[in-house]
């Protein structure tokens, strides 16, 4: 596949259906097909920019079909990868655009992670950098990267467009819990690299994509927006575990008072009109009550009881087993407590604004019931166990060892002091997000494990020539999940008579 073809399945990727195929007018493409009588065939709109000075401007082009975008996109440097509602222009000779607002957006296709430096020569310097903790990091690996004048946008997009539907109270759900996403995205990265643009707008101009700029490209490693949210409120939850271990203040009137307890819980539960959203939704809304009654020590039954009657009350109900799998998911020990993020993102979804006032007001002086220090705990949740044995893996594996370890389940169990039904329980949820891989040994041979991260360092020291027979290596004696299967394409090349690496782009190592 040429360069320009590339660019082309990034920027159709990105766009998944929310533009025309053709032009509406003086179309070279021929078309087949009509749209249908009486059926509404409704479309969006976005803009690019032939510059970065016009862009400041907000000097720019509306484009409302691909064919457009493909005649004109080598010529241009930024787009709006999220599609709008419709965008005008403000001037009779049709140069600046309006319109690109948040509360414009028709659907969301992808999230973009901004990385700025100095000038060109210390981001080429930082390339390595990024990759690393874009593909090593972070459990969700990137579909795009593109090179800008000073840095990279990393595109996460998603495998399915999120629609935008404005609640009966004027509120966005889809776009709040998709900017609440993006943010930590962003704070994820600008803990590893301090260069990220956290300010920057979630739905904003980013880089298009053009053959001079795609510095890796996938098309198949797209993300689920309800697991990216999930790893969202995982994140989320941790930040604000940790940063009371730094401060004293109040933290004793705050550890006695119960989540239950406080107005916002109050609020919620009293409320009948949730409805199924993308976002925040019922299954948002039955998970943040479940996580306040789980940090309250409230039973799981009592649980149950609390938020079925709950679900009851609800003009459009879920099903009694979801209730029952949502509770079970919030009492797994893989989550501490409701965030304040998400809770202020229902109330203002869910909640009228005088009555959300009052709850807030009310809620000011006392919010998470905040864990004890683990050394003074005799449980632990299951995202420290999954800390440790991923501590011990890295420490474990290194070139000397060909990136494995050789051990076995019930060493690991006495070296960490974790019992073997915890341990399984980690190690399975770590296998099945792709961050460690296992395989059984036969006989008197050891189980053989590795961590993502190991097997990407290996392929990234290897030269090139090398690359090919390490990946095939891997998959005769690994049972592939679905992630190693698209690592193993990023060292493949489209053609197998060639040695390029056409996928990966690394700078070689070897």
């Amino acid at each position: 596949m040429s360069a320009m073809e590339t660019a082309q399945q990034a920027i159709d990727l990105i766009l998944h259906q929310g533009l025309r195929e053709t032009k509406a007018r003086h179309s070279n493409v021929l078309k087949l097909e009509k749209a249908i009588p009486g059926k509404q065939n409704k479309h969006g709109a976005i803009a690019m920019y032939r510059s970065k000075a016009q862009m400041a401007k907000s000097w720019g082009t509306i484009y409302t079909s691909k064919e457009a975008v493909y005649d004109n996109y080598a010529t241009s440097t930024h787009w709006t990868p999220n599609v709008f509602n419709y965008l005008t222009y403000t001037d009779a000779a049709k140069h600046y655009v309006k319109g690109a607002k948040e509360q414009n957006l028709s659907q969301i296709n992808t999230l973009v992670v901004d990385v700025d430096y100095r000038d060109a020569e210390e981001r080429q310097a930082k390339f390595a950098e990024v990759w690393d903790t874009a593909m090593l990091d972070v459990q969700f690996l990137p579909t795009l990267i593109l090179a800008t004048q000073k840095g990279y946008h990393i595109y996460y997009v998603f495998d399915e467009p999120v629609f935008v539907r404005r609640h009966a109270n004027g509120k966005l759900p889809a776009v709040r819990a998709a900017k609440a996403i993006a943010k930590s995205l962003k704070d994820f990265y600008a803990q590893k690299l301090p260069a990220v643009d956290v300010t920057c707008n979630s739905f904003g101009i980013f880089r298009v994509p053009r053959p001079d700029n795609i510095e890796y490209f996938e098309p198949k490693m797209t993300v689920d927006f309800q697991a990216l949210m999930t790893w969202s409120i995982n994140f989320a939850n941790d930040q604000h575990h940790i940063k009371p271990q730094n401060t004293q203040r109040s933290f004793y009137a705050r550890r006695a008072s119960r989540q239950i307890d406080q107005p916002w819980f109050q609020a919620l539960i009293n409320q009948t009109d949730i409805d199924q959203n993308v976002g925040y939704g019922r299954h948002n809304t039955i998970f943040t009550l479940a996580l306040a009654c789980y940090s309250s020590n409230v039973s799981q039954a009592q649980c149950f009881d609390i938020l079925d009657e709950f679900n009851s009350n609800l003009n459009h109900p879920l099903a009694t087993q979801h209730v029952q799998k949502v509770i079970n998911d919030a009492y797994s020990g893989q989550f501490h407590a409701a965030s304040r993020e998400y809770v202020n993102a229902l109330l203002e979804t869910w909640v009228p604004d005088a009555d959300r006032r009052v709850y807030l007001q009310r809620s000011q002086t006392t919010w998470y019931k905040y864990a004890k220090p683990r050394t003074e705990r005799v449980n632990s949740h299951v995202h420290e166990w999954q800390a440790d044995l991923m501590a011990y893996f890295s420490q474990r594996t290194s070139r000397d060892n060909n990136w494995f370890t050789r051990t076995s389940l019930r060493y690991i169990s006495k070296e960490l002091n974790i019992c073997l039904g915890s341990l399984t329980k980690a190690l399975k949820e770590l296998i099945d997000q792709g961050l460690v891989y296992r395989e059984k040994g036969h006989g008197r041979q050891a189980t053989m494990f590795a961590t993502r991260s190991s097997l990407l360092q290996h392929a990234m020291a290897l030269k090139q020539a090398q690359r090919l027979n390490y990946w095939l290596m891997v998959a005769r004696f690994l049972d592939p999940t679905e992630q190693l299967l698209a690592l193993q394409r990023f060292s493949l090349t489209s053609d197998p008579n060639t040695t390029e690496f056409d996928q990966l782009r690394l700078v070689d190592t070897g």
